[in-house]
């Protein structure tokens, strides 16, 4: 039977191998599809080769029939064969699953790895709790986080808050500086007194008040007593603490006073080689309500008087030589300070002096500044060792130095150089109060350089008027300023040239009516003489041509010397009878001839001399200035009004009063009361004397109520 069924076998085989057969991959995959469902244990006869496999589950009946059948009983197309290889005959073979069923089973195809990945429970497991955590993280971040800080320097305050007002108050308090407490002052004292926050802003700033106050003091304790001054009186009056500041100047100053006086005497006795007094006086410092002179003064005295004999003495020395002052006996006392040995117990002492010596010099280098001698300062300063502990000091000395021999050349140009160089020495350095002194100095000199350069060109216009508006130009630059000598001294000048402007024809108008010789005209010269006033550039002048006038007036009007005459001759021998019928022996004076007669004498020619002084008055008035034409007018009026000259001098006063009066009205239109001054120099029997009264009352009303004009501060 298995011989029949090999050869039936065979036969099918035979059949089934004249069938199309199917791709290589589709060979394969049923291949291994048939091997993972008939997966036979280890120990199991391998198959019948050249058998066919079934691929359906729902069979299992048919595995036992033969592969023939299952053709011959489907209408399917049959099966390819697997293998031409006959089977063992241990081996059963599969039945064929007909194609329509193979079609209706599931795919059994193995899903990849990332959908895998993507559908397991674990991956999601993990996003969840990944997520919490993160959300959890998240939010107590937020409440943590802290609110961002105002930027307190970049605030425009009009528009800040009280809040944020007091709040950069207290940052700025924070510091503990004067600058910063002002300033923090300075912040809440804008809020106005009904602002809800204004006692919140009080109490701070009595607080920060009270701060100053204690940094003044902790100044004071620190030898600074200047310096504590200084910041104690920059509390503002509207401060708690500032009822407190003068008292507790005063307070400092007795306490200063005191400590500086037990130490003086101190020093006194040290000279006079009596230790055991200087050390009872320094042990007094002690009680001194005061840090510095009860540790850094007191320990400086006590280091004197434990000093040796010797170096005690060189020390009395070196200080007896340094109170006596100058160059020499400063460098010669550096140099005996500088032989006491560092082993000496006077060496601490020996180099505080030094110190002092060393600043002793630089106030000295500054006195030849002070002189204008620049290289005697600079090398004075070179010669302070450094042992003096002096180098910042003489770096910005040095500085100031050359600012200061810039500014000598009295520029504007220069002085700004100077002020810029000066203005490189920082809050910090220790001559920065001397620097920030000379800064304002030179900032006053450049306004007064602008005042006395706008003088100067009024002056070089030349006229009356514009030396008048020099003059009060350089009177605006105040006594004590830098320039104010030079002011002084260019007003006395311009007002000396106006003098002489108005006084010369005065002076040259009495002098050609004097040059007539007779007493009229000398009593004229000397009355026009007389309108220079005292301390006016030619009073000098005047009063010596006065006084030779009176003179000459004096010397005419006294009586002519009587020669004695004789009546009575020699008698001759022989009498002659003269013309006259008397005797020759009796001579007597002649009788006057008919021609010198009083009546019929050589009158005085009085039209010349009007003539003259009409000639003066038009020259004086030729000047033009109102002074000058008052002046014509007065020499005009003086005419008699029955001189031929009358009426001409009488058109002239009118055209001359109505010139002052037009200058007047001119003058005006810049200064008012320069007006109202010309104007009231108008004679009164002139006919602009009236029109002129009304204007100057006019005038005045204008200055009551015109503001006064002023320049430009530079």
């Amino acid at each position: 039977m298995t011989r029949n069924r090999q050869a039936s076998g065979d036969g099918e085989a035979d059949k089934v191998r004249r069938l199309p057969s199917r791709s290589p991959a589709s060979q394969n995959a049923r291949t291994r599809r048939g091997t993972a469902r008939g997966a036979r244990p280890t120990d199991a006869p391998p198959r019948e080769p050249g058998r066919y496999e079934s691929r359906s589950r729902s069979a299992p009946a048919r595995r036992d029939r033969p592969f023939v059948e299952g053709i011959q009983s489907s209408a399917q197309p049959p099966l390819r064969v697997l293998s031409s290889t006959p089977r063992s005959p241990k081996v059963q073979t599969l039945p064929a699953v007909p194609a329509d069923r193979r079609r209706d089973e599931p795919s059994a195809q193995p899903r990849s790895p990332l959908v895998r990945f993507f559908t397991s429970w674990q991956l999601w497991v993990l996003v969840a709790t990944t997520g919490c955590v993160g959300a959890g993280v998240l939010a107590a971040a937020l409440l943590f986080k802290l609110p961002a800080l105002p930027n307190c320097p970049s605030i425009f305050w009009p528009t800040a808050s009280a809040s944020l007002r007091i709040y950069c108050a207290q940052l700025a308090s924070n510091k503990q500086t004067v600058d910063d407490l002002l300033e923090a002052i300075a912040l809440v004292n804008t809020l106005p007194p009904n602002h809800a926050m204004r006692p919140e802003a009080d109490r701070h700033i009595a607080q920060w008040s009270d701060d100053i106050l204690k940094l003044a003091e902790k100044a004071f304790h620190k030898g600074d007593l200047q310096g504590a001054i200084a910041i104690a009186e920059r509390i503002p009056d509207n401060t708690p603490a500032f009822a407190q500041v003068e008292q507790r100047i005063q307070s400092w100053k007795e306490t200063w006073a005191t400590a500086e006086a037990l130490y003086k005497q101190a020093e006194e006795a040290l000279f006079d080689d009596d230790p055991t007094k200087a050390f009872d006086l320094a042990v007094k410092l002690l009680d001194v309500d005061n840090e510095y002179w009860k540790t850094t003064k007191y320990q400086e005295m006590v280091d004197l008087v434990t000093a040796s004999r010797e170096d005690g003495k060189k020390l009395a020395q070196i200080r007896r030589m340094a109170r006596r002052g100058g160059a020499s006996n400063l460098l010669e006392a550096i140099a005996l300070v500088q032989e006491i040995k560092k082993t000496s117990p006077a060496y601490p002492a020996a180099q505080r002096l030094l110190n002092s010596l060393g600043k002793d010099v630089l106030n000295l280098a500054d006195e030849y500044l002070n002189r204008r001698d620049l290289p005697g300062a600079m090398d004075l300063v070179r010669k302070i060792p450094e042992g003096a502990r002096v180098q910042a000091e003489i770096q910005d000395f040095t500085a100031l130095a050359q600012a200061r021999a810039q500014a000598w050349d009295g520029s504007a140009s220069d002085i700004e150089a100077a002020i810029a160089q000066a203005l490189r020495i920082r809050r910090d350095r220790p001559l920065y109060g001397k620097a920030q002194q000379l800064i304002s100095y030179w900032r006053v000199e450049l306004q007064d350089l602008v005042h006395l350069s706008r003088a100067q060109q009024y002056a070089d216009l030349g006229t009356v008027s514009d030396l008048r508006a020099a003059i009060a130009e350089v009177n605006n630059i105040p006594q004590g300023n830098p320039r104010s000598r030079e002011a002084r001294r260019l007003a006395s000048r311009w007002t000396a040239d106006i003098e002489l402007r108005e006084d010369r024809p005065t002076l040259t108008q009495a002098e050609e009516i004097a040059r007539a010789g007779d007493a009229d005209s000398l009593q004229a010269a000397i009355s026009i003489a007389r309108q220079i006033g005292s301390g006016r550039a030619l009073s000098a002048e005047a009063r010596d041509r006065i006084q030779t006038w009176q003179q000459q007036l004096v010397a005419l009007q006294a009586p002519p010397p009587v020669e004695p005459v004789p009546v009575f001759a020699s008698r001759p021998s022989d009498p002659v009878v003269l013309d006259n019928g008397l005797p020759s022996t009796l001579r007597t004076v002649p009788a006057p001839s008919p021609a010198s007669s009083p009546d019929e004498g050589n009158p005085r020619d009085f039209a010349s001399v009007d003539r003259s002084t009409l000639q003066l008055a038009q020259s004086a008035a030729s000047a033009g200035t109102p002074s000058m034409l008052i002046s014509a007018i007065q020499t005009a009026d003086r005419i008699p009004t029955s001189s031929t000259q009358r009426p001409e001098a009488d058109r002239l006063i009118a055209e001359w009063s109505d010139q002052v009066l037009q200058i007047a009205q001119q003058t005006a239109a810049e200064s008012l009361e320069g007006a109202i001054a010309i104007a009231k120099g108008i004679p009164p029997r002139t006919p602009a004397y009236a029109p002129a009264q009304l204007w100057i009352e006019q005038w005045r009303q204008q200055s009551l109520n015109a503001n006064t004009v002023q320049f430009p501060n530079p």
